[in-house]
Parts: structure tokens; sequence; C-alpha cells
């Protein structure tokens, strides 16, 4: 049973941009269907219990002076600034209340103001679901760790770059933090539970 103090928690959606969903981004992804409708149950009983969202969404400009090293790899070009597949996926998209970032590399503290944000909310957990489980995700996770934050990654409402590559950031990411990996039913039982006290 997953337990949460929520007044030291907040969920963290990572790049849930709408090229993912739709198929138009140029990154490819395993199980986002399987994800979209458990990810907006996360959302929606986050909304309800008031704790802090924080979504992010990767984007560069249009000149790509900002992408670094990042398409040495396997990886082309993605998420440009005037792609309509970078902005948020409408269903999952952030609403008033909430906090949005956008960042320029894969973690969610890499050249952003998410570690104020968080220490301006108090928080020392955060809940991580989003894309790529073995690339933004699993940097944030340790990047998280790194810091002394604790954290959660819900593994059913992450999808990765393909199915292997998936599982094996899961394993590492509870090799760092031992109960690390919950569902989104452990998720949304730890707000109920809360929510009842």
């Amino acid at each position: 049973m997953v337990q949460l103090n929520l007044s030291k928690t907040a969920l963290i959606c990572v790049d849930m941009q709408a090229g993912v969903f739709t198929g138009e981004g140029n990154l490819h992804h395993v199980g986002t269907s399987e994800v979209l409708p458990k990810a907006k149950k996360i959302l929606a009983a986050a909304r309800e219990t008031k704790i802090p969202i924080i979504h992010f969404q990767e984007v560069h400009r249009k000149e790509m002076v900002d992408f670094g090293r990042e398409l040495d790899g396997a990886e082309p070009v993605h998420c440009l600034e005037t792609w309509a597949s970078t902005k948020y996926y409408w269903e999952l998209a952030p609403i008033d209340g909430e906090f949005a970032i956008s960042k320029r590399r894969y973690s969610c503290f890499f050249g952003t103001e998410l570690e104020i944000l968080l220490r301006g909310l108090k928080v020392d957990t955060v809940v991580l679901m989003g894309m790529m489980t073995n690339v933004c995700v699993h940097y944030t996770a340790a990047d998280a760790h790194q810091r002394d934050y604790h954290f959660h990654v819900i593994e059913d409402c992450c999808a990765g770059s393909d199915w292997d590559a998936h599982w094996a950031a899961l394993n590492a990411m509870e090799y760092l933090q031992t109960g690390a990996r919950i569902f989104h039913t452990d998720f949304m039982a730890a707000l109920q539970l809360v929510k009842a006290k």
C-alpha cells in the first residue's frame, strides 16, 4: 500500500504531448493507447484531492539551436515549437491553477525552475507519469533521487520507446528506490485513503 502525505506530494506529468497520442510526432512510443485512459483517471483524482500538478512539455526552438547532443543517438528532430504535435494533448493539458513548464532537455530538473517550485510548494515527494519511460521519466526520477526527493513512478501511465527499454527503465528506477514502481490503482487508492481520513 502506497502511503502519501498529500501536503508534501506533487504529481508531475512528463511530456503528455499531442504527437504522442495522435501519432503525429517524430518519436516512437509503445503502449500509449493503454496509458491514456489511466492517465486521465489519475489527473481527475489528483485534481479532486487538490495536490499540486506540474506539467512538462519538451519543446525546441525552430532554429534547432537548443538540442545539444539529443540527436546523437536514435532520436530524430522532435518537439519543435512550430509543430502542433508539440502542444499538450488536449485531454491531459494543464488547467487553471496547475503549473506548466517547458524544458529543453530530458530531465524535468535540467535548466528549469522545478526545484524552486517544489521548494515553494514544500514538496518532498514527486509522483511521475508520462513519456518516455526510458528517457525523460527515468532521468527526472534519477535527478529527483539525487536531490533527495522521494519519488514514485506510475508504471502503467508511462510509455517507452520500446518495451524492453520501458521495463529496463522501470527496473532501474526501482533499483534507486525500493517501492518506487506503482500502478495507477495504487496511486488512486492512496489519494482515496487520505481523503477518507
